[in-house]
């Protein structure tokens, strides 16, 4: 395993009497990365990059074990999802191995395409830290929507149930509350708002455009 950690390595398998591809590269970078999502509290990170003339968004949704590597180019619908485990970019499979070819355009002949070569370049043009505005909103928000009532990424308002609750004493108390999917969305978006609310019954009220009280709401001000 140590040895995993200071190098990339490279390897073909055998099952039965077929050749399988099977690459496993360590990325120093997306730890770094990773630690800078968490200082936030978030699951979801996003950069961008470009490998051979192939410009993309890239997403490391940490939400589940392994985590999923999203490609997504610029300029269209094609994407490319690839596993890291525990800091590792796993290309596991011919069939996998040849969408990832296809995706970047690169030729995979023998001695023409290094993996390793790939890995470090991405490893290198990882940041150091993700910071959240509103295109890495947008681009979260274009690989999954988080709140399936609502696409908007502008914080517009507020609803305070328990308030609502209390003004309103015919309302169905079981009914009207906040949604996991809205928290969840918050979490993602705006961390400084997830962390004022978490605990609350409070849902945000996403619009498609911002208004007089989006700045506010977005520095955690509830």
């Amino acid at each position: 395993a140590y040895l995993l950690q200071r190098r990339f390595i490279c390897c073909i398998t055998i099952r039965g009497e077929k050749m399988s591809f099977n690459y496993c590269g360590y990325l120093s970078s997306i730890k770094i990365f990773n630690y800078s999502m968490k200082e936030i509290d978030v699951k979801i990170g996003t950069f961008y990059f470009t490998y051979n003339g192939v410009s993309s968004d890239v997403i490391l949704d940490t939400r589940n074990v392994p985590w999923n590597l999203v490609f997504i180019k610029k300029g269209g619908q094609d994407t490319l999802s690839l596993s890291v485990e525990r800091y590792h970019l796993i290309v596991r499979g011919d069939e996998k191995y040849k969408e990832f070819i296809n995706f970047f355009n690169i030729s995979g002949a023998k001695g023409v395409f290094k993996i390793s070569d790939f890995v470090r370049n991405f490893n290198d043009s990882i940041p150091k830290s993700y910071i959240i505005d509103d295109k890495t909103r947008e681009t979260v928000i274009s690989y999954d929507v988080l709140d399936s009532e609502n696409e908007g990424i502008y914080p517009i308002g507020i609803k305070n149930w328990e308030l609502i609750h209390a003004r309103n004493p015919q309302m169905a108390k079981r009914k009207y509350h906040r949604r996991l999917e809205n928290l969840m969305k918050t979490r993602e978006l705006y961390p400084k708002i997830y962390s004022v609310i978490k605990d609350m019954d409070i849902s945000v009220m996403y619009g498609k455009s911002p208004n007089d009280i989006t700045d506010s709401l977005r520095k955690g001000k509830i």
